[in-house]
């Protein structure tokens, strides 16, 4: 294991399309919020800076599983990669 990242690919891609789960609910109470009555300024902002944080984690560990996926070679070699 490598800085706390899961050593195979697939499990971080998983984490990562958990992370997008988490966006695409922040984008719809962001939404929700706006096509009401009233704006909960603080909601949206709130809403806003978590969104635009776990997306940039979704990204970070996307970018992680596909360094894992190309270091992975044949079937059976090692899941490691560098970098």
């Amino acid at each position: 294991m490598d800085k706390g990242w899961p050593e195979r690919w697939w499990t971080t891609a998983l984490c990562a399309l958990a992370l997008a789960g988490l966006v695409f609910y922040d984008v719809w109470k962001v939404v929700e919020n706006l096509a009401g009555p009233r704006v909960d300024g603080w909601d949206l902002l709130g809403r806003c800076l978590g969104g635009s944080l776990f997306a940039l984690m979704a990204v970070a560990t996307a970018h992680r599983a596909v360094v894992l996926r190309r270091g992975a070679g044949a079937v059976g070699a090692g899941t490691r990669a560098e970098g």
